[in-house]
């Protein structure tokens, strides 16, 4: 087969003498058969195709993370850090309040009067289903539009919504937390119901472990990004991208 380096950029018609590009089969004057043998034609179009992959940028043609901005790495890092951080307060206070459980006491509520129409134990439990619904339903949001960090960020709300919900589950029998608006409080009723009202201390346990291997496994996803250096997407927005 012939060398690519050997194959001129044009070769002229042998009926009309117009150039033409080596990997064509018709002259584009006189419309007349080249007879370029296949081999020479499918050389240049080879030549053409690693020309091309040349001629485009980095971040087009290779998938390696190492070749992305180092940046994209050490943001995921802090913001696992941060998150960190952030767990660690559970663990300093038992009946630890943070700004984002705020939010998570808004849906609480919501909880309960949306379904309160479901009977007293749904209603009762309400709160706690639309704690984890509402950042269930962000997840899935922002995973069908692909921004991986926002709703990593989703599974690690998840996961400390439960963390404030053990804090009340524990809180069934001595019942030292503070109510909105007084009434009932939502374990007592449900732990009893259950029949695990001698065991709350229990229960709090394994909803705060499954709370924290939630957040531990939303670190890993986070961490898989760093490794891979993949931009900062939150929706609509994108971080890290030129």
């Amino acid at each position: 087969m012939q060398s690519s380096q050997d194959i001129p950029d044009n070769i002229n018609c042998p009926y009309c003498a117009a150039a033409n590009a080596p990997d064509s089969e018709f002259c584009g004057a006189c419309y007349k058969k080249l007879h370029i043998p296949e081999e020479v034609r499918t050389a240049v179009k080879v030549r053409k195709i690693l020309s091309a992959a040349a001629g485009r940028s980095a971040s087009e043609i290779l998938t390696d993370g190492e070749t992305r901005p180092a940046f994209r790495l050490w943001a995921r890092v802090m913001i696992i850090a941060g998150l960190f951080l952030f767990y660690t307060r559970w663990f300093g206070k038992e009946d630890y309040f943070s700004f984002l459980d705020f939010v998570n006491l808004a849906a609480h509520e919501a909880g309960h009067v949306f379904l309160g129409f479901f009977g007293r134990f749904i209603m009762m439990l309400g709160g706690t289903i639309f704690q984890l619904l509402i950042p269930a339903v962000c997840l899935i949001h922002f995973m069908r539009q692909g921004a991986n960090l926002a709703w990593q960020l989703c599974l690690f709300w998840i996961g400390q919504n439960l963390l404030n919900i053990s804090i009340y589950a524990g809180d069934a029998i001595k019942q030292s937390l503070p109510l909105v608006g007084g009434g009932e409080h939502d374990w007592t009723y449900l732990l009893t119901e259950l029949g695990l009202i001698a065991h709350p201390g229990s229960v709090a346990k394994a909803i705060f472990l499954a709370g924290s291997a939630i957040i531990f496994y939303s670190f890993y996803l986070i961490a898989l990004d760093a490794k891979k250096r993949e931009p900062i997407e939150l929706g609509n927005v994108t971080f890290g991208t030129k």
